[in-house]
């Protein structure tokens, strides 16, 4: 299982942003995966640019917008389906024969 997939299972739970997201992976599957916040945000910014994830920005007084993300329709038939760019959370899809 890639990142992305532990991320849309997580956000199909609920929407959240980047931290929330942080905290309740390292709550959950940390025991066994170690994921940085890091590659969490370096993951959602791609999810989001393949068009999985809508994102709604929240102001904040006196802190930077934050970033709310949520699955979007494409986001939940990657899920259902195991994504249309499998090579993307296998890479020996793409290398195998």
């Amino acid at each position: 299982m890639a990142l992305e997939h532990a991320l849309l299972v997580a956000l199909s739970e609920r929407p959240g942003s980047g931290l929330e997201l942080a905290g309740r992976f390292e709550k959950s599957i940390g025991f066994f995966w170690h994921a940085t916040h890091q590659q969490i945000y370096r993951v959602l910014g791609r999810m989001e640019t393949d068009g999985w994830l809508s994102v709604e920005t929240v102001p904040q007084a006196g802190r930077p917008d934050r970033k709310v993300y949520a699955v979007s329709p494409a986001g939940a038939e990657c899920s259902r389906t195991g994504s249309p760019n499998r090579s993307r959370w296998r890479p020996s899809a793409a290398t195998s024969p």
